[in-house]
C-alpha cells in the first residue's frame, strides 16, 4: 500500500465526508495490505453518523476477510454485534449480513 493511499484515507477520515467515504471503503477493503490498519479504519467509519458509511463500514469488515483472511474476531465481533442494535435498519442489515459472510452467527453475537 502506497504511502499516498495511507494519507488519502487519513485525510478522509479526518474531513468526514460521507460521498467521499463511501468510495474509500470499497478502496479500504478491496486494496489494503495491511489488515490491522485497515481494520482500524474500517471500524472508525462503523461509527459514522451517516447511515451508508456505517452500514458499508460493516460490509468492509468481510472483503477485507475475504481478502487477507481472518480478522481479529475479540475486536471485530463486538463492533457487529452492537450494530446489530443500530437505528437504522440498512445498518443492523449489513451487520448480519456480514456476520454472516464471515461465519459468525448473530446470535453467537449478541442478536
Amino acid at each position: 500500500m502506497s504511502a499516498e493511499f495511507r494519507a488519502q484515507v487519513e485525510l478522509a477520515l479526518e474531513e468526514e465526508e460521507p460521498e467521499e467515504l463511501l468510495g474509500l471503503i470499497i478502496e479500504i477493503a478491496l486494496a489494503a495490505e495491511e489488515p490491522g490498519w485497515a481494520a482500524d479504519c474500517l471500524a472508525r467509519l462503523a461509527t459514522h453518523p451517516h447511515t451508508d458509511v456505517r452500514g458499508n463500514a460493516l460490509m468492509g469488515f468481510a472483503h477485507l476477510s475475504a481478502r487477507l483472511g481472518g480478522l481479529d474476531r475479540s475486536r471485530v465481533e463486538p463492533i457487529l454485534a452492537g450494530a446489530l442494535n443500530d437505528e437504522k435498519a440498512y445498518v443492523r442489515g449489513q451487520a448480519e449480513a456480514c456476520l454472516e459472510e464471515l461465519g459468525w452467527l448473530a446470535e453467537d453475537a449478541g442478536g
